[in-house]
């Protein structure tokens, strides 16, 4: 952000022309929605439609008022975060999929940096914006490619920089990043159970390592979302509440980075999760996995889990590594939007927003894993349906919409069947509205149901013969059924 402390600031505007911090911020931020919608509609619409023109239009008149008060018009894109004019542009859940959008265009051709300078006219950015959405994107020197293609169309008054040789190294590391997500992820298990294994002897716990794997944790997360939740599929029947667990703390770190949290709030939501079901430690084994329904003075027992794990977490001699929300998720993970459920509070009117954050996350977790004291257990996709019709009720109705929006209607990890006669899994979900039906799919079996090792598949992908989409998910199926692992292909790609 620009801070004005002389009547001449760096680039040499007077003082009282330039804008407060407060409206450049504004500014910036509508910059990067217009310049996202413009390219998003470029790649629909030709340049004369006048979708098209409405977009550009006002784009163009940010980008000359930006170089006529800060001299400057700069996208950078550095560590997984954009900037303009030096600025970080912060994202909330509504604006997260202009933000993914953007960087995902950046890093495939190389981009670290867009400038627009000073003689830019409304035909320029129009040119350059339809180049963006329409040059092809080479495999080999992208940047180099789309550089020339610039000094071809004689654009004169933008400007590009390659992305830094250390992000590039990270990008193409992606293998690499899946073996050590995966490894952050059974770490975190392991200690878990050490945790919970050291806590039942009264024994000192070693909460420094669980900040740090939960640090790694948030890292991974923000480099591969899709990836980090579809490890969440991972199940082992003798390890349910240490896997549930770690589940829960990397799906509510998810979401919370789509709220825009900063990486300390992250970390303390990611250890609030990952200790939200410690009271279970009291719990007697006979009781949590017991078979049938549980009576009434048996479930008075569980409920009591809450206050426990509260209490244990208030009695930590490493207090100071725990954060105080962890407290009120161990106790209100049970609590309802609508403040039933349990434990019962006396004049109680607020649930801590990490609280909730996790009660989404551990219901959903929990319906979609197998346990033998469950007859059925749901797909995700049966799972986040039965949620939303308990919205405003049991969940809070933003932060569902915001998780909705997270998993998508055919979450990571569904197994479903297209219409070309194959089966594939959800790996990642396409976050634009129009598309949210057009995930992209593993391929398990080919069209005579013969299993595969098959490609991962863009559902938008159109035929150019039939001017058709190639693949449409007809519906989702039960992989318990069929016999399919869901969590052998997610694990496959980190070896």
């Amino acid at each position: 952000m620009a801070v004005y402390t002389e009547e001449k600031n760096q680039n040499g505007l007077d003082r009282s022309t330039a804008p407060s911090p407060k409206t450049l911020f504004k500014t910036i931020e509508e910059i990067f929605i217009r310049f996202s919608s413009a390219l998003k509609t470029a790649q629909i619409y030709e340049p004369n439609n006048i979708t098209f023109i409405r977009q550009i239009n006002p784009l163009f008149n940010l980008i000359q008022n930006t170089l006529g008060s800060e001299g400057r018009a700069v996208f950078q894109f550095r560590e997984n975060t954009l900037f303009f004019n030096t600025m970080r542009i912060k994202f909330d859940f509504l604006s997260y999929h202009n933000f993914k959008f953007l960087s995902d265009e950046f890093i495939k051709r190389e981009i670290g940096e867009l400038g627009f300078e000073s003689g830019l006219d409304e035909d320029e950015l129009t040119k350059f914006i339809v180049l963006l959405a329409d040059a092809e994107v080479k495999k080999e020197k992208p940047f180099e490619f789309f550089l020339e293609e610039i000094k071809r169309n004689q654009l004169s008054h933008i400007f590009l920089e390659r992305i830094h040789p250390f992000e590039i190294a990270t990008i193409k590391e992606a293998q690499k990043f899946k073996k050590a997500a995966k490894k952050v992820f059974t770490k975190s298990i392991t200690h878990l159970k050490e945790v919970f294994e050291r806590e039942s002897q009264q024994k000192r716990l070693q909460l420094k390592t669980t900040r740090r794997l939960i640090q790694s944790i948030v890292n991974n997360v923000s480099q591969h979302e899709a990836f980090m939740i579809g490890l969440t599929n991972v199940e082992k029947h003798d390890e349910y509440t240490a896997h549930h667990s770690v589940n829960v703390a990397i799906m509510s770190i998810c979401v919370g980075r789509r709220l825009g949290l900063e990486k300390k709030e992250l970390v303390d939501l990611g250890i609030s999760a990952f200790f939200h079901d410690i009271g279970k430690l009291e719990i007697p084994m006979e009781i949590l996995q017991k078979e049938e329904k549980l009576d009434n003075d048996e479930r008075e027992i569980m409920e009591k889990h809450t206050y426990q794990g509260a209490g244990k977490l208030a009695c930590l001699k490493e207090l100071s590594y725990i954060p105080v929300k962890a407290l009120y998720v161990a106790l209100e993970h049970h609590l309802w939007a609508n403040l039933s459920g349990y434990p019962k509070y006396w004049k109680k009117d607020y649930i801590n927003l990490y609280s909730k954050i996790v009660k989404i996350i551990d219901f959903f977790d929990a319906v979609t894993t197998d346990r033998p004291y469950r007859k059925h257990t749901l797909t995700r996709d049966e799972a986040l349906s039965i949620m939303l019709e308990k919205s405003g009720t049991e969940f809070d109705p933003i932060l569902l919409k915001v998780f909705a929006n997270m998993i998508g209607v055919y979450p990571i990890g569904t197994l479903v069947a297209l219409n070309s006669g194959e089966l594939g899994i959800v790996m990642e979900t396409n976050p634009e509205v129009a598309f949210m039906l057009r995930p992209s799919v593993k391929l398990i079996t080919n069209r005579k149901s013969k299993k595969i090792d098959g490609e991962i598949a863009d559902l938008t992908e159109i035929d150019p013969k039939t001017k058709e989409y190639k693949r449409t998910i007809i519906k989702s199926l039960d992989p318990n059924k069929y016999n399919i692992r869901v969590s052998d292909y997610f694990l496959a790609q980190a070896e």
